[in-house]
């Protein structure tokens, strides 16, 4: 049985005895300052439960829907994707909590991965590469989430995130490259996260910078909203809204608009609670923007196995089990940053990166280039419906078309940076 104390940094936050052959928590011993915890692991009368703590924890681990997942842990001899976390001390490049161990206390400064390097031998594996040897646990990519396969890479003394696809066509990788490319048209720079293409022994993946800046978490929308229970007359927009309001937060309808609509033109059906929600300082705890957008991998009909028969999705996350795209759209009403314009030339743009993808993809390029267009169209009908309904010019931007980096640009930046 282990005692360990859950830190935030350098701040103490809750201590409990630990049971490493079941890998659970079996008994909150101590309370420290629960300023610093985890949003949403104390409940509405700041109690931590032993329960509470345990479902963080599990979340902290690799999921165990992942792709490969038993083939990962049958390399590393490993039962559980819990045993990686706990060789990690649960550390993580989302955020600054860590579990410290009370026998053997150490210091932020001297385990996070932030400033202390890390090997790339288990990253090898969780992206599912061959890596030899006995590979080094202490790495962020312990506890790295998600379905897909990836991992942290150190290029130059930047942190990298680098991503595969699933399935025969691997078009999530090159569906981020999209993506890019659409919010370098319409956005401004610190709304979303760039993705580049990066090439690693002769496979090609999705790749982007750490998000984060000095003392930042990542809180994703599931855990602001676990914070506050919904009334039952306020739609789930409505509280989203408003519990993001409630934080100090600014422009949040607009921020908000611009990453459904664009989930809207790329068609993403994977815009869950989790994969999006706002950024805060951990020393001051103050709530200080919206994330940047980031994961738009399912995106463009990547997983339909016909794709003229399955145009249909249905978009997340508003509603008890989804709604229609163009429903949701119709929830956004701030559009004073959209610039139809700036799309003129972006179907065939996203079509010629697409084109650099396997035959799979080769073969729905065309319907895909439409499909784009028609989605567009959607926007921009629902903008001037917006403003018939206001009885008056609804303010859009207008103005010229921007010139985009292609392809090319994006894997002789990842050369340079190699």
């Amino acid at each position: 049985m282990a005692e360990y104390t859950l830190m935030n940094k350098n701040h103490p936050v809750v201590s409990f005895r630990y049971d490493r052959d079941i890998h659970a928590v079996v008994k909150i011993v101590d309370i420290h300052d629960l300023r610093y915890a985890p949003v949403a692991l104390a409940d509405s009368k700041g109690i931590v439960t032993r329960r509470a703590l345990n479902d963080w924890w599990r979340w902290r681990a690799i999921p165990p829907s992942r792709h490969q997942i038993q083939q990962l842990l049958d390399s590393l001899n490993l039962n559980s994707t819990l045993e990686l976390a706990e060789e990690n001390f649960g550390l993580s490049l989302s955020d600054r909590y860590w579990i410290n161990d009370n026998k053997n206390p150490l210091k932020w400064e001297d385990v996070n991965f932030f400033d202390n390097d890390f090997t790339d031998d288990l990253g090898m594996l969780t992206l599912g590469q061959e890596s030899s040897g006995n590979p080094n646990l202490m790495s962020p990519n312990s506890t790295l989430g998600g379905d897909l396969n990836k991992k942290w890479k150190i290029v130059n003394g930047t942190r990298f995130l680098v991503k595969g696809g699933i399935g025969s066509t691997q078009q999530e990788v090159l569906n981020e490259v999209v993506a890019t490319a659409l919010y370098n048209r319409l956005l401004s720079r610190n709304d979303y996260v760039p993705y580049f293409l990066f090439e690693e022994n002769g496979r090609i993946y999705s790749a982007c910078e750490n998000m984060l800046g000095q003392d930042e978490e990542l809180v994703t929308a599931y855990d602001i909203l676990s914070t506050r229970k919904k009334p039952n007359s306020m739609s789930d927009y409505d509280f989203l809204v408003d519990t993001y309001k409630s934080l100090g937060l600014k422009n949040v309808e607009e921020g908000l608009a611009k990453m459904f609509t664009c989930d809207y033109i790329l068609a993403n059906q994977d815009r869950h609670w989790r994969n999006f929600g706002v950024i805060r300082n951990v020393e001051t705890l103050e709530f200080t923007r919206l994330a940047p957008i980031f994961d738009n991998g399912t995106s463009l009909w990547c997983h339909a196995y016909n794709i003229l028969a399955e145009d249909s999705y249905i978009a997340k996350p508003f509603g008890p089990k989804g709604m229609a795209p163009d429903k949701q759209l119709s929830l956004f009403r701030d559009y004073s940053w959209f610039d139809r314009d700036k799309l003129v030339g972006f179907p065939l743009e996203a079509k010629e990166i697409l084109s650099h993808g396997n035959d799979g993809i080769q073969a729905r390029l065309d319907v895909i280039e439409s499909r784009i267009e028609r989605n567009i169209g959607g926007v921009q009908r629902h903008i001037e419906k917006l403003a018939i309904g206001q009885k008056e010019p609804l303010h859009v931007k207008r103005d010229k078309v921007l010139q985009i980096p292609r392809m090319n640009d994006s894997v002789s930046r990842t050369e340079r940076e190699r």
